[in-house]
């Protein structure tokens, strides 16, 4: 892998947390700037209620992020492989690109115009983090 693209990869993090920790992991980031340590980049997606992480990450939107994670799809393409219909893919996939774990971008189809394409950011797994607080 070289450089250009070692430096593109980025890590997402799915998980719970508290407004106190968004700003205490913020204070820990400028201080290790401050300090010029290098930082490495990685994407957090937190969710102070453990309901809403639940209701964002469904069995469904899990299979739609493990076929993007092998091979790029159009939403039609993926709506078939997934058996769901093209717009419950499509509204999820809007919700994901949102967040920034999947990214879009529309190609030539020849013949038949332009098709939008998705990807997932990461090939990797997201990190899924579940703290529970007793």
């Amino acid at each position: 892998m070289n450089a250009s693209r070692k430096k593109d990869k980025v890590t997402i993090i799915v998980k719970t947390g508290t407004r106190d920790e968004f700003f205490a992991r913020g204070k820990k980031i400028a201080k290790m700037l401050d300090e010029r340590k290098t930082l490495t980049p990685y994407r957090a997606i937190v969710f102070e209620d453990p309901d809403d992480l639940v209701l964002f990450l469904t069995k469904m939107k899990l299979s739609l992020l493990e076929a993007l994670r092998k091979h790029p799809y159009a939403i039609s393409d993926l709506a078939k492989k997934l058996h769901r219909s093209r717009a419950s893919v499509d509204k999820d996939v809007r919700l994901l690109e949102s967040v920034g774990i999947v990214k879009s971008e529309y190609v030539v189809n020849p013949g038949h115009g332009r098709h939008r394409i998705i990807k997932a950011i990461d090939p990797n797994p997201i990190k899924l983090l579940v703290e529970t607080v007793i």
